[in-house]
């Protein structure tokens, strides 16, 4: 008996200081877990095989965002904010223009604060004010009613929140997650205390107060942001019909499905 209450004595001691180095490592690193931007030096030049327009777009507290646009080679239907993932910048991302574009939508990418060519360092609070920036610009140019929020994977945090807070055509979400909090959780197999965290993206929060029409495209094998999370959101839409699983698809491949572009056509297109 004794060697057993040693053996659970020495397992319960092992297990308490590996949970507490991973709260530890989470507590620390958890900017670069969550923004995995590359920095790109100011002269450098973007190359894409579609012509686009470059612009720099001041944020509210002096930081500096890099954007592209890409214009519709039709007659323009609209345009999308298009506010992408976590990693890389737009040397990366510019291509993602493709799918809007070809349905006669214009686009405009930016890369966040910190990313690429933008300045500043990224935080949540700075995010939201890098969308909030790219919107007021658009809305210089177009009307609130022509203009799209796509935001994929961390920027769907941004997305809702943009559209809980201003008008707008509609809102598609790609692989979202309810909070960021939970996407870490689920990566880190162990419950970890929510004191720890200094970026939230509540996405559940801001849908609800967010008008017009939300839609959520998530894969059905995502293991970054697992569908259940992606679920949750289901009831905050307003038509939960508009949540549509990409059948075998995972996080970052759902526009290799025709599923994908059969959604965007439905969406999209009169």
């Amino acid at each position: 008996m004794a060697e057993l209450l040693k053996a659970g004595a020495v397992f319960f001691v092992g297990f308490l200081a590996l949970y507490l180095l991973i709260v530890l490592v989470v507590w620390l690193g958890q900017e670069r877990m969550i923004f995995q931007g590359h920095v790109l030096p100011q002269h450098y030049a973007f190359s894409f095989k579609a012509d686009f327009e470059e612009y720099s777009i001041p944020a509210a507290d002096g930081a500096i965002l890099n954007a592209l646009l890409f214009r519709s080679d039709s007659s323009s239907r609209g345009v999308v904010l298009y506010l992408h993932g976590n990693r890389g910048n737009l040397s990366r991302w510019g291509h993602m223009h493709r799918p809007f574009t070809q349905r006669g939508y214009d686009v405009l990418l930016i890369d966040y604060r910190g990313y690429g060519k933008s300045t500043g360092k990224p935080t949540e609070s700075g995010l939201y004010q890098d969308g909030e920036a790219a919107l007021q610009w658009l809305l210089q140019y177009y009307e609130a009613r022509k203009i799209i929020i796509y935001g994929r994977s961390l920027g769907s945090g941004v997305a809702a929140y943009l559209a809980a807070r201003n008008p707008h055509q509609l809102l598609i979400l790609e692989t979202p997650y309810d909070a960021l909090t939970n996407v870490i959780q689920h990566q880190a197999l162990l419950p970890l205390p929510g004191c720890i965290f200094r970026h939230h993206f509540p996405t559940y929060r801001y849908l609800p107060a967010a008008e017009g029409p939300i839609y959520i495209l998530a894969g059905s094998h995502d293991r970054l942001i697992p569908l259940y999370l992606s679920k949750r959101l289901q009831p905050l839409i307003g038509t939960p019909e508009n949540f549509k699983v990409i059948q075998g698809a995972g996080h970052r491949n759902l526009a290799a499905f025709q599923a994908y572009h059969f959604e965007l056509d439905r969406l999209l297109l009169p």
